[in-house]
């Protein structure tokens, strides 16, 4: 159901430059983007060449770090944890170990569940908690991931959410990629009947690849979310915030580094990832007047995949669609309906 936020955003289409003027203000003293450089060209390598293997992790020894208890009105929560699968030698020994929650309704059917991949720059879990409280008023269970290199996964080195490298933003998205998927074939052990996996913005393209690599039993919601890091940092408000000629100075190319890096993103866009299956449920949410990931991405999508995605419009931008939820819990709650 399209919200007052959302109609207003779209009749006027400012809130993402209010939004970004405001924060770029409280934040004028914080680092840029990538202030150490292009980073470890190695761990770029290897990531891209990760991209190019179809394969799915072994399934994750999670261990848990407390037992179910009570939690914010009403819900059931238990944290747990697990190795992470994949670029360990990429990454701070605080990023060795994944940590997830797990939040289930008081009364639970047991026959749905959600994986919330999540957002650029999230540290823990707390903002997507509403979304799981919601969706277990509806009876569906939740899992959450804490993003590598944020919060108690970041390195000691790192100056608060701003990633210190280039590198740094390729490595994140594969080690979550791969715990996504680590964690999906985890729930698929357990009693679930229907397993669907959803993120917003960069959450949703790492729900994407996450799911895409999955079995097509498992379902897709993505909502305001990239087809790879061009259309975030060569074309939205993001880029902004690069240092740019830094990054020239230390990508060890003579080349523009906006060419450099658009040709590193263009092999680990959505692109190219095999055709979804006719058998896939994948919903795809886009807004038409969003100004961090331009609608021409979602539109690039949708022309590759036609009626293979179910593909919905927003009429504001990325700060209205993420303010208002119910899109997202009504997505997820429609892909995980039952047969």
């Amino acid at each position: 159901m399209m919200g007052i936020l959302s109609q207003f955003d779209g009749r006027f289409g400012c809130l993402d430059s209010w939004y970004f003027a405001y924060h770029s203000w409280r934040n004028k003293h914080a680092p840029a983007m990538f202030h150490q450089g292009w980073g470890n060209q190695a761990a770029i390598d290897a990531v891209s060449a990760q991209w190019q293997v179809i394969g799915s992790p072994a399934t994750p020894a999670v261990a848990w770090d407390d037992e179910w208890r009570i939690g914010y009105k009403g819900v059931y929560v238990r944290n747990g944890h697990f190795p992470t699968p994949a670029h360990c030698e990429y990454l701070p020994p605080e990023s060795h170990t994944a940590f997830f929650r797990f939040v289930r309704p008081q009364w639970p059917r047991g026959e749905a569940v959600a994986l919330l991949m999540p957002a650029s720059r999230e540290v823990g879990v707390e903002a997507r908690m509403p979304i799981a409280r919601a969706l277990a008023k509806r009876g569906i269970s939740t899992v959450l991931l804490e993003s590598p290199l944020m919060g108690r996964r970041q390195s000691s080195q790192q100056v608060g959410t701003m990633l210190s490298h280039f590198s740094d933003f390729l490595v994140l998205s594969a080690c979550a990629i791969n715990e996504g998927q680590s964690l999906i074939q985890w729930l698929g052990q357990m009693d679930f009947k229907a397993i669907c996996v959803a993120g917003i913005s960069k959450g949703g393209y790492l729900a994407t690849v996450a799911g895409m690599r999955s079995p097509d039993s498992v379902r897709i919601v993505s909502v305001v979310a990239p087809h790879s890091g061009v259309a975030v940092l060569l074309e939205g408000l993001l880029g902004r915030l690069c240092d740019w000629d830094l990054l020239q100075k230390s990508s060890g190319e003579s080349k523009p580094v906006r060419q450099h890096m658009a040709e590193v993103f263009d092999r680990t866009s959505l692109e190219r990832l095999p055709l979804p299956s006719e058998a896939r449920r994948l919903i795809v949410i886009g807004a038409t007047n969003d100004r961090y990931v331009p609608a021409s991405s979602q539109q690039r999508m949708q022309s590759l995949w036609g009626d293979r995605a179910d593909y919905r419009w927003l009429p504001g931008g990325h700060v209205s669609s993420i303010a208002e939820s119910s899109h997202v819990i009504d997505a997820i709650t429609e892909a995980l309906a039952l047969d």
